[in-house]
């Protein structure tokens, strides 16, 4: 009888037992998973609001997370802390955040990471409250939306990444105007690049969003550009394609652009034929990577894509054949949705 796996390294009530302890490592073990053990015992994997009035434990919880937020002496416990209570939809939380982790010119690493994890807290206290009716849940949530907001034009880069994360998960495409504005003044590699992931998590983006995204794409050297192009494709724009050609010379970007190029379809470069054939039928293409060859072939020469994908299903290969069932599946979806 094989044993089943923890969900955590470390029980719930361990992790109330160890939340006070003078030992570091073990305070910062159990302020890892204490939020997210609680949850769990609550069967939610989702922040839930209040959530301390779930369980008979969860006063303890909140304790212990308001304790170590106030006076642990280690800064990483105060902002794992803080995430917690954002976990449990704890609005205290909004109140009770240091001052010194915003003082202008505050550059300490380990302040820094209190700063994403008072971010990723907002972000999780508003999911906690948005769903909830309520004068003081709605008023949480439009306090915790505002911190984001205002993060956008932090002078902090980590700050800004996890705000631009945190809005977009928050307000999906009521964000996105904020989230494109932020991109204009952005100079910052690593947050131009969330910034860009998150326009793209918007489906689609609205035609202004795509003119502010499309100059990314014509540094073949920026390591925003391929997100760029990515996010382009959602919205059917072909000002990416080129990006997305020199996104199958990479390994590890070569599954996501033929999947974009298949989406494009024969929005599609010219090159892209050819260059998704040598893919196709390489032998030395992985059968993985030959199915969503196939799959990209079959949107841009439809018939030789169909006879590909066809014999790569009698593959001996179970992966490859279910890969092609998926495969199918796919352009059954663009289809119905191109047909709208």
């Amino acid at each position: 009888m094989t044993r089943a796996t923890a969900p955590f390294p470390i029980t719930l009530d361990a992790a109330l037992r160890d939340a006070d302890l003078d030992d570091d490592k073990a305070r910062i073990l159990a302020l890892t998973h204490l939020g997210s053990a609680y949850l769990h015992a609550l069967g939610s994997a989702d922040p839930v609001w209040l959530a301390h009035t779930r369980d008979p434990r969860g006063d303890a919880v909140k304790a212990a997370l308001l304790r170590a937020l106030q006076r642990d002496p280690v800064a990483a416990n105060r902002g794992l802390a803080v995430v917690g209570l954002g976990q449990l939809g704890a609005p205290e939380l909004l109140s009770g955040l240091p001052d010194d982790w915003f003082v202008p010119g505050e550059r300490r690493p380990e302040i820094a990471y209190c700063r994403e994890c008072a971010a990723i807290a907002w972000t999780l206290l508003a999911l906690a409250a948005k769903p909830v009716p309520g004068d003081m849940s709605q008023s949480t949530c439009d306090t915790a939306r505002a911190n984001l907001r205002r993060g956008l034009a932090s002078e902090f880069p980590e700050l800004r990444f996890q705000c631009a994360v945190g809005l977009a998960e928050v307000d999906g495409r009521a964000a996105e105007a904020a989230l494109a504005e932020a991109l204009t003044r952005e100079q910052e590699p690593g947050v131009r690049g969330a910034l860009v992931t998150a326009l793209g998590d918007i489906d689609p983006p609205s035609p202004a969003t795509c003119d502010a995204l499309a100059p990314l794409c014509d540094d073949p050297h920026a390591p925003t550009a391929f997100a760029a192009a990515l996010a382009l494709t959602v919205a059917r724009d072909p000002r990416g394609g080129p990006t997305l050609l020199r996104g199958l010379a990479r390994a590890e970007d070569r599954g996501r652009a033929l999947e974009a190029l298949a989406a494009l379809g024969p929005r599609a470069p010219e090159a892209a034929l050819p260059a998704v054939r040598r893919l196709a039928y390489s032998l030395f293409t992985p059968g993985l990577t030959r199915v969503r060859a196939a799959y990209a072939l079959t949107r841009l020469a439809p018939h030789e894509g169909q006879v590909l994908l066809a014999r790569l299903a009698n593959s001996w290969r179970p992966a490859v054949r279910e890969a092609v069932n998926d495969a199918r599946d796919a352009l059954a979806q663009l289809a119905a949705r191109e047909s709208v």
